[in-house]
């Protein structure tokens, strides 16, 4: 266990909150401890008790114990929030607390789990608008995955599930991130998606995972000072997820500031060697440097962890980029094995050909993403790997569909 001085210096904070939880039948006790972090001193605890059913008014007295310890003042709003937390259904909160767990790390597996856990949830509290938010934001991870479904088939879920968040609780920042999540994958609607993040971080700006999409969104747009602080708040809510670090590697890539994409590749990879999401990284940002025989071998590794098949596609532009034209078809045969009902997404179709120089075959298997809701088309706009169609009238008039801006 380390010490309350080295946690201090990894996470950059000067005070830690430490608690213990116990629960007793329907009664739940909360006894935290405030911690000088630097200095490795007690400086105060107190314990709270409430009904499990009224744990969220228990999070409330919390923050509001912990703010007036530290001298913070708190908001009108955000006083109001505190006073008014809702009484929660305590099972279906524990479902809603497990598919977020799961959610946090985005294999198909995982999100399966994660949304029998929000279905779960819903059926236990069918008015509880977090359980939604999951649920939207697991379907439309699912989707854009295409490892188990398509793209087109989880996108009336995703949608269903975030309207009904936003109308169970136009309080909830968690249900507008959801519906900002997606107006930015499915829609690309760039101004639409802005204003729900924005409302989301007005209501919680402490929700890491709008900070994080909103990051994502202000890279594909360009915006890419404004993109970097997004990701930096989100890794500073958010420590310990490799994930988070790993989308904020996209505005430093598409600005081709590659040593500070590698930064944050290397430190996502050792939050979690495991995960296949930064070691692919690894992998495409050397496909951005124009290094794509580089890239094989991370790609490849990904592969191999628990990964969707775009990842394979990634590995077939890499070799058909390096010039391996064999190795390229493979990964294609290799895709319809991995694929829903034996069928690659048009996508990851594309990226093979598009490392081959087939630029027709790709152009074709774009657009057929398009038309197949895909929410991978956001890497178009600013992603180096396809600099070579930029010139194409077809490549213009698709991002011209996705609503890019010059």
């Amino acid at each position: 266990r380390l010490a309350a001085p080295a946690i201090a210096k990894i996470l950059n904070v000067d005070a830690i909150i430490e608690g213990s939880v116990q629960r007793a039948g329907d009664k739940v006790r909360i006894t935290v401890q405030l911690i000088d972090a630097r200095a490795d001193k007690h400086l105060w605890a107190k314990s709270f008790e409430r009904s499990s059913k009224d744990v969220l008014a228990l999070q409330a007295d919390m923050a509001s114990a912990i703010a007036r310890e530290i001298n913070v003042q708190l908001s009108p709003s955000e006083r109001l929030r505190l006073a008014s937390a809702p009484t929660v259904n305590p099972a279906s909160h524990d479902a809603y607390l497990k598919g977020r767990f799961f959610f946090n790390r985005p294999s198909d597996p995982n999100l399966l789990k994660a949304i029998a856990q929000f279905d779960e949830a819903v059926r236990l509290n069918p008015t509880f608008a977090p359980a939604y938010s999951g649920l939207s934001d697991a379907w439309l991870w699912i989707g854009y995955n295409e490892g188990i479904v398509s793209a087109i088939e989880a996108r009336t879920k995703a949608a269903t599930a975030a309207a009904k968040a936003v109308a169970l609780d136009p309080e909830s920042a968690e249900a507008h991130a959801s519906l900002a999540t997606f107006k930015l994958f499915y829609d690309y609607d760039w101004a639409g998606c802005a204003i729900e993040f924005r409302k989301a971080i007005a209501l919680n700006p402490n929700y890491a995972f709008a900070h994080d999409q909103f990051g994502m969104a202000l890279a594909f747009t360009g915006r890419y000072d404004e993109a970097i602080a997004e990701g930096k708040r989100a890794a500073e809510l958010d420590p310990l997820s490799p994930q988070i670090l790993v989308d904020a590697v996209m505005a430093h890539m598409f600005r081709r500031d590659f040593v500070s994409a590698r930064e944050l590749e290397r430190r996502a990879n050792e939050l979690d060697p495991s995960y296949a999401f930064p070691v692919m990284m690894g992998g495409w940002i050397a496909i951005a440097e124009g290094k794509p025989r580089d890239a094989i071998a991370p790609i490849r590794k990904a592969t191999m962890m628990d990964a969707p098949p775009f990842m394979t596609a990634y590995l077939g532009y890499a070799h058909g980029a390096s010039g391996d034209r064999v190795q390229a078809l493979a990964t294609l045969d290799q895709l319809k094995r991995i694929s829903p009902k034996g069928v690659p997404a048009p996508f990851n179709v594309a990226l093979v050909y598009l490392g081959l120089g087939d630029h027709a075959k790709t152009l074709a298997h774009l657009e057929s993403a398009f038309a197949a809701n895909s929410q991978s088309l956001g890497w178009l706009g600013r992603d180096p790997m396809f600099d070579p169609l930029r010139a194409e009238p077809r490549f213009k008039a698709l991002l011209t569909k996705l609503h890019f801006g010059p």
